[in-house]
């Protein structure tokens, strides 16, 4: 099946909102000032929400940012995720995806990206999500290391601790019923961590986890390099396999490099399994002791010699914070990481948003257009301050290819209408003739 949403817009192959490289869908504002988003037309609608451009593409679903008004007239900005239009009757992915939804609305903790709902509008499957103002964890060590620089490690290890805590709280989360949930996420990677312009730190994608009531362990799921020894093994795993999975996170953020990722994914596990815990000090000689200590112990081979939850991990880093700078405020945290990233890209949606050329029919289900955009004004709001303007189409169909001879050679068209509308009009008479005499 043609996705015209898919397929019309160039440039984002790279982007995969699943695996956390929606990097940098941010908002650039004065951090001490009240956050407005650009008014930006929509251009499709789904459910009660205003879809405004697709954030990023992802193997199995589609991110966008969308905005809703409330009675009272309160606009509120969300992410809206669905499932792509190839994947929408595979019955796995859509149950890989209600699951993700279904485990996810039950979770509320200020360090876990929050799920509003999960729903289906002209049978399409999607889900809303909290929208957070800021840039992946995996981009700012990405960013940092192409600046020849180091992220103070206090930095890294507050970030590092705000993550234990939303893990320790989702190991312990209980239903309704005041039964364990048992999750384990299975997929904590710098990918799947968010950091807001404000300086908050949020866990996101749930998409994978495992419950009390997932079938089996069966093959290794997740990325390969962030994999626990038992995981990569598929054996069964707890909790301690995700303390493991954010030692690799902490070991990328303190050094700027990557610990188990090689040429193959082989390689890749073999080394997991097999290769002596590493020293961050072997990396940054400027790393104390102490921390070289926990990131070893997060890192442990045996899950019996880690932290045994992440809450015991989080307390370690805290207290080790404790010792060596104090608690790292939220705006240290927000001006750090601010610094790296310039103000185009800091913007609410990505220039390429803004180059639609097909229909967003697919999404709305609606065979007119449900909101009339002016293209001069959609191409205006994503001039991103650069002086320059995005042209767009906002038709409800893909371009013919008379549309595009019109557009690209206005006068030899207009000279081409008159050549057929003459020739037509010769042949009808001729034809009158013919019949008459």
């Amino acid at each position: 099946m043609v996705d015209p949403i898919r397929d019309s817009s160039p440039g984002d192959s790279d982007l995969d909102y699943d695996d956390g490289e929606m990097e940098s869908t941010t908002l650039g504002v004065d951090l001490f000032k009240n956050e407005e988003v650009p008014v930006y037309p929509a251009v499709a609608r789904l459910g009660r929400y205003d879809i405004l451009g697709r954030l990023a593409r992802g193997g199995m679903a589609e991110v966008y940012l969308a905005r809703s008004e409330d009675e009272d007239g309160t606009v509120r900005h969300v992410v809206v995720k669905r499932v792509l239009m190839e994947m929408q009757h595979d019955p796995q992915m859509l149950s890989m995806f209600l699951e993700e939804g279904r485990v996810a609305l039950r979770l509320f903790h200020p360090h876990v990206c929050h799920v509003y709902e999960v729903g289906e509008s002209n049978g399409l499957t999607y889900m809303v999500l909290e929208w957070v103002h800021g840039t992946s964890l995996r981009e700012l060590v990405r960013r940092v290391k192409a600046q020849r620089a180091t992220l103070p490690f206090q930095l890294g290890v507050h970030v590092i601790s705000k993550v234990a805590s939303a893990l320790d709280y989702v190991h312990g989360a209980r239903g309704l019923d005041g039964k364990p949930l048992s999750i384990i996420h299975q997929d904590v990677t710098p990918h799947n961590v968010m950091l807001s312009w404000k300086g908050s730190v949020k866990l996101l994608d749930f998409g994978i986890a495992k419950t009390s009531v997932s079938e089996g362990q069966g093959a290794p799921q997740g990325k390969y390099e962030y994999m626990s020894p038992e995981q990569v093994r598929s054996e069964p795993i707890d909790p301690r396999s995700d303390v493991f999975a954010l030692g690799v996170c902490l070991y990328e953020v303190l050094t700027g490099t990557s610990l188990y990722q090689r040429d193959s994914v082989p390689q890749t596990m073999t080394a997991i399994v097999e290769e002596p815990v590493p020293s961050v000090r072997s990396v940054r000689k400027d790393i104390p002791e102490a921390l070289d200590r926990i990131v070893a112990r997060a890192l442990a081979k045996k899950p019996k010699d880690r932290f045994q939850t992440a809450g015991e991990m989080q307390r370690a880093l805290e207290d080790w914070l404790a010792r060596n700078g104090g608690p790292i405020p939220d705006v240290r945290l927000a001006l750090t990481v601010g610094g790296y990233f310039n103000a185009a890209e800091k913007q609410p949606l990505p220039q390429q948003a803004a180059q639609f050329t097909g229909t967003f029919a697919a999404l709305t289900g609606a065979k007119e257009p449900e909101v009339e955009v002016d293209p001069a004004e959609w191409a205006q709001s994503f001039s991103h301050g650069d002086g320059g303007q995005t042209g767009t189409r906002t038709s409800r169909r893909s371009p013919s290819l008379a549309d595009r001879f019109f557009e690209l050679s206005p006068v030899a068209a207009f000279l081409a209408t008159l050549v057929v509308g003459g020739t037509l009009l010769a042949t009808l008479i001729a034809l009158y003739y013919v019949l008459r005499y």
